[in-house]
């Protein structure tokens, strides 16, 4: 595996961390995870406020205003745009990170919907030498060091430490 070719997405519905992985020259240690980005999801935030800041509801109070229509559908729809635009993201920071890169891997880590949603979006925007590779957890609360340590269990990533057979 080229350790300085791979590139780490870890991606929930409100954010996205992109690591590199750094050979270490060091007695115990013999990689570490090197963050190089991170994306918010602006939108996440405003979703479900209106334009005062309150909560909205479905719930009409107002007899005069006539009956509630369902709202559900609707935002959903809206859930899906917004969902799509920050996999859009996603996708293009991934390219713009292994631009210059003839071959490689791409690691995307996210939780099983949001998988499903951005990996047609992250391998349309890779070069075609690029490998993409998935796991389906969410890992994005995790430090650097665990995160690794679950990657690295899953053959994705080398190993943290070096084994203490030598």
């Amino acid at each position: 595996m080229r350790i300085n070719r791979t590139c780490i997405v870890v991606a929930d519905a409100g954010t996205a961390k992109f690591f590199g992985v750094e050979p270490l020259d060091s007695p115990r240690e013999a990689s570490r995870l090197v963050e190089h980005a991170t994306l918010t999801n602006p939108n996440l935030r405003t979703l479900g406020e209106s334009v005062t800041g309150r909560v909205r509801t479905e719930t009409n109070t107002n007899r005069q205003a006539g009956p509630v229509h369902p709202m559900g559908a609707q935002r959903e729809r809206h859930r899906m745009e917004l969902d799509r635009r920050f996999e859009d993201e996603i996708a293009r920071q991934a390219a713009t990170i292994t631009r210059e890169w003839k071959d490689g891997r791409v690691v995307l880590v996210a939780e099983p919907r949001l998988l499903g949603l951005m990996r047609q979006a992250v391998r349309d925007a890779l070069a075609p030498g690029i490998e993409l590779k998935e796991l389906a957890k969410d890992y994005v609360h995790l430090t650097m060091e665990e995160l690794q340590d679950h990657l690295s269990l899953n053959a994705l990533v080398p190993p943290r430490r070096r084994d203490d057979a030598g």
